[in-house]
This record gives structure tokens, sequence and C-alpha cells, in this order.
């Protein structure tokens, strides 16, 4: 059995995942100021193309046309998502494991928020690249560690001693 951790070790990965889902939420209330209207308004800046979506649906507006099991879906998604960051916060070890959570539930917690609060998610950047499929998807930061925690977690859970079939 594993020993458990300290209050402030138990704490950082939930502090870690506000401090992405403020971030977010932020830079989203920012472009809302900034550009005003998609149809006309963009920034570049290298890669990185900033322009406003309002995505009613999940990754690539799937699900568009049923927002309110998209809604569902992504509460359940957090809620699991935050008791599977209890589980693991809870033990010492398996810092990629509780790395990985922590960035999924911070993009959870900002995009259900913009579900929840205004009705779609908020996105706001794409990448200026030459393949057009590429450069039509639009994404926002919480999305950027939703992906990135996925692998983490994925990882995490190939590589772990104590797994079991």
């Amino acid at each position: 059995m594993g020993k458990r951790r300290s209050t402030s070790g138990f704490l950082l990965p939930f502090i870690g995942a506000a401090g992405i889902a403020a971030a977010d939420l932020y830079i989203k209330d920012r472009m809302d100021r900034e550009l005003p209207d998609t149809a006309v308004t963009e920034k570049k800046m290298g890669i990185l193309r900033f322009r406003r979506h309002h995505n009613r649906g999940a990754f690539l507006n799937l699900g568009q046309k049923y927002p309110q099991e998209v809604k569902g879906v992504s509460l359940a998604a957090t809620a699991i998502t935050f008791f599977s960051l209890v589980l693991s916060a809870s033990k010492r070890g398996r810092l990629l494991e509780k790395t990985g959570l922590a960035f999924l539930l911070g993009g959870a917690l900002s995009n259900t928020y913009d579900r929840v609060k205004k009705g779609y998610v908020m996105d706001y950047a794409s990448l200026d690249v030459k393949n057009e499929k590429i450069s039509k998807v639009v994404f926002n930061l919480s999305d950027v560690f939703i992906f990135i925690g996925s692998i983490f977690v994925v990882i995490s859970n190939l590589t772990a001693k104590d797994r079991t079939l």
C-alpha cells in the first residue's frame, strides 16, 4: 500500500489545474474584447493565427447538433477526471500520471465552464500552415493541455510497474 501524501503535495496538482483554467479563461476574455467579429478580425503571431470561433460541439465541432448531450458528457468527464486526480494525488509517485490528470482537469474546467455558462466553447487559435485541413482547426489553450495531459496519462499507464490486466 502506497504512503499518503502531505496536504501541500496533494493540493499541488489541483492548484496547477486551476491555474490552467484561469489562464485560458483570461485569454478567452481577451479574445472576446480584442477580436469582436470573427468574420473580420484576425491577428497573427508567428505560426499562430488568432480568431474567435464559438464551438457548440466537442472537438472539431463533433456533436454540435446535440449541445445538451455534449454539455452532459463534458460535465461527466470533468467529474471523472477530478475524482481520478483525487485518487492519484493521495498517493506518492506516479508524477507523470498526476501531471497528466492535472492538465486534463485544467483544460476540462475551462471548456466545461464555457459550455455551461455560454453554451459554446471559445476557441481562438489556429496554426498558420500551408496544409488547409490543419489550418482550419481552431483550438484554445485548454485543448492543448487536454491533448498533452491525455498523452501523459497514457504513457504513465503503459509504463506503470503496478499495472494489472
